[in-house]
């Protein structure tokens, strides 16, 4: 088989592999990139897609051993470079995955290898330096709410209850307006928070335009009151929730 053929399977595999996760039919993706592989063995776009479906579906082992086969071949290959790092993060291994995370960067910068620096950085308490690594994501990157997260966490690491508010009122200036968009962009911040803290702030954010009867928040509120043992406060919440979706379904 020529070599252009062979490329153009390989294109087709992986289009196909694609559109199967995409239908959320993963495992019918994974079983069609392991046949394809057993074909050729040493393409290592292929192992590394393999690895990184692996990866997304937990089979953290799966994924490591792909990564460091590629590595094996080429030491600087970016992605099992990030694959490796990534798998030793979930293991819970900071400082050897950012020795990864920092070979990758000298093959090619990007603001999302700052990123995961910085979360190495902080898993090992090292608040300076994660700040460092974020402020180098924004520079590349601009600023985004897995970035205004990052440096909140670094922020309490230090003590600096201002560089804190800093975050949120720019994370307040990126927020989307709509509700459902508004919530999925606040929850990670408000989960990271002690629930008596992430209660307040979440009745804050309740307070702007369009987000009064925000339903995903006055959920996480109820949440939060009866992890604080408020029971009665918790049920109002509720009820206030039930009034909301009564309120939605007269307007569908």
């Amino acid at each position: 088989m020529s070599e252009m053929r062979q490329q153009e399977m390989f294109d087709d595999v992986l289009s196909k592999a694609r559109e199967l996760v995409r239908a959320e039919r993963s495992a019918e993706a994974r079983r069609l990139m392991e046949r394809a592989l057993q074909k050729t063995p040493e393409n290592r776009r292929l192992m590394a897609a393999l690895a990184d479906l692996h990866y997304r579906e937990q089979r953290f082992r799966e994924a490591a051993a792909l990564a460091g086969a590629i590595l094996r071949r080429d030491p600087n290959d970016p992605r099992a470079l990030v694959l490796m790092g990534n798998v030793l993060c979930e293991r819970r291994k900071p400082r050897e995955a950012l020795s990864y995370f920092e070979l990758a960067l000298k093959v090619a910068e990007t603001d999302y290898l700052w990123l995961r620096l910085a979360r190495c950085h902080l898993d090992l308490r090292e608040p300076a330096q994660a700040l460092a690594a974020l402020g180098r994501a924004e520079t590349l990157g601009g600023v985004s709410r897995d970035s205004l997260r990052l440096q909140a966490e670094a922020a309490r690491q230090s003590d600096d209850s201002a560089l804190e508010k800093e975050a949120f009122r720019r994370a307040l200036e990126l927020s989307p307006s709509d509700p459902h968009d508004f919530a999925a962009f606040w929850l990670p911040l408000l989960q990271d928070l002690p629930p008596r803290r992430a209660l307040i702030l979440s009745e804050r954010l309740r307070e702007r335009p369009a987000q009064e009867t925000n339903p995903e928040l006055i959920r996480l509120e109820a949440h939060l009151l009866r992890r604080l043992r408020e029971p009665e406060a918790a049920a109002a919440r509720e009820r206030l929730l039930q009034m909301v979706g009564t309120e939605g379904t007269r307007h569908a």
